[in-house]
């Protein structure tokens, strides 16, 4: 298996790469072919330039006209994840700005800023458009209706999903691509390298842009995506000033807070809009709505020059050197003891009353003081539900995505074993990495996550997760940590067996 490399330019109006994992020349060029095919037909429905594109048509017809209309499965999706970033971003992320971007490039032709009552007509309050779901038979469909004067304008988003659904088309034919499109990418699995790590993806320093200045930081990524955004990349020059092509919806005016900002997420389409509104959004505000995400990091460069890390940031960039020290003693290892418990039972409220109880998901896992992981001891999900996972939130936040194997389960496909009815267990770590080598005497944290559908039926709000510190060193110690709604009991034992 070997690395094939594609270029090429005029894609979605932009740079096009594509990197994969194939035996043959000829199985590469399959996989690009089907990455182009993607590419193109989605390329009909969302392009904002090609009158005969989906977006095309509805942007060619007056806007009163553009009432109970039906929109394409894909086209409504996208809209309405915009919606959805508009309603969380308080406004600083709108794919309804297509007539302001116009009045600020016929100012730039022109020389003169636009004219503020017209700017104050396609600005609103909310958004500008709102869709309408509805079922005819079995198939649903999604009606579109604008509510003020304007057209749409998908690049901040529509690139990353075609991202993504590119790369998914060719998921399952190759163990590890990339595939970056204008500077957004996305990435499955790892590359064939010896050092194990993920692909690496230099940012760019918007304050030194050039192609062949060093990047502000170089990430290494294993199913994630990224996306940088900033009026570095383009601009428009409006009576002889210098201004970024990205409007702020909320005056319709250029943004020129941040000078650009990059953010990691779970798919492009994420990365996508999350680095638009980045670039609007004060770099504090900005900072505040990456945390809120479960999966994602950023790193923003404000107009003063001022980098802000996201505090996932660091998870991404290159692992520190092998960890080093004296070995634990002859015969250690760590017994870790937990209750998972049926609330049902426990709280006052349900006592008595017959409920088909849904068996926990669990996950145990050791990290080090860094918080990435070091080994993942136990994960109890069934297989053919591990699409949810993901409920795990802790695990799947910190113990799996943030520890570099990024936003694909499949992987935990090899070692997931069935899910447990409540019950006192004990599992044993032997004090091996994930990759079967001894790890030095050091402080470790264990951290245990469980979860079930239907379940706690209070208490919600505190996740049952625990977490014990411990000193791995000379002599054995224990660590406990306080009951949970669905966990209790938890102790940690370092120690001779």
């Amino acid at each position: 298996m070997r690395l094939f490399s594609f270029r090429r330019e005029n894609v979605l109006g932009t740079s096009f790469r594509l990197v994969v994992a194939a035996r043959s020349r000829a199985a590469a060029e399959g996989l690009e072919r089907a990455v182009l095919e993607v590419v193109e037909r989605h390329r009909r429905t969302f392009s904002s330039y090609d009158p005969k594109s989906e977006v095309g048509r509805l942007n060619a017809l007056p806007w009163q006209q553009r009432s109970g209309l039906r929109v394409s499965k894909y086209l409504g999706r996208v809209l309405g994840w915009a919606l959805d970033w508009q309603r969380e971003s308080r406004g600083a992320f709108d794919v309804y700005l297509g007539e302001l971007r116009k009045a600020w490039r016929e100012a730039a032709a022109t020389g003169r800023e636009p004219n503020p009552e017209v700017l104050a007509r396609l600005v609103g309050e909310g958004p500008g458009f709102r869709l309408e779901r509805r079922k005819r038979g079995k198939k649903r469909e999604v009606l579109l209706r604008c509510l003020r004067p304007g057209s749409f304008d998908l690049g901040g988003i529509a690139k990353g999903f075609i991202i993504d659904r590119a790369l998914r088309a060719i998921a399952k034919r190759t163990p590890a691509a990339l595939l970056d499109i204008g500077g957004d990418l996305a990435v499955h699995g790892r590359p064939p390298r010896p050092d194990g790590l993920g692909w690496p993806v230099a940012v760019v320093d918007p304050r030194r842009p050039a192609e062949n200045d060093p990047p502000l930081d170089t990430l290494f990524l294993t199913g994630m995506a990224v996306a940088s955004s900033g009026g570095y990349a383009r601009g428009v020059t409006v009576a002889g000033r210098r201004r970024s092509h990205i409007i702020d919806p909320r005056t319709g005016r250029p943004a020129e807070g941040v000078l650009g900002a990059t953010v990691v997420a779970p798919t492009a389409a994420e990365a996508d809009a999350l680095a638009t509104a980045l670039c609007v959004l004060e770099p504090q505000d900005g900072l505040a709505l990456i945390e809120k995400r479960p999966v994602a990091a950023a790193l923003i460069v404000d107009a003063a020059g001022r980098a802000h890390r996201s505090r996932a940031w660091a998870r991404f960039r290159a692992p520190p050197p092998p960890r080093t020290g004296p070995p634990w003693p002859r015969g250690y290892s760590v017994r870790i003891s937990f209750r998972q418990i049926n609330s049902w039972e426990t709280h006052p409220e349900q006592r008595g009353r017959r409920r088909r109880f849904k068996r926990h998901g669990t996950a145990v896992w050791v990290e080090d003081p860094a918080g990435r992981r070091v080994r993942l001891v136990s994960l109890w999900f069934d297989r053919d539900e591990l699409g949810h996972v993901r409920e795990l939130d802790s695990f799947w936040r910190d113990g799996w995505v943030l520890s570099g194997d990024g936003a694909d389960y499949h992987p935990l496909r090899a070692v997931a074993r069935a899910s447990r009815r409540p019950g006192e267990y004990t599992v044993v770590w032997d004090g091996l990495d994930d990759a079967g080598r001894p790890v030095p005497q050091g402080r470790y944290r264990v951290r245990i996550d469980v979860n079930r559908e239907h379940g706690p039926p209070h208490g919600r709000e505190e996740h049952t997760c625990a977490t014990v510190e411990l000193v791995c060193g000379e002599r054995p110690a224990t660590g406990t940590a306080p009951d949970r709604p669905e966990l209790a009991g938890v102790r940690v034992e370092y120690g001779p067996r």
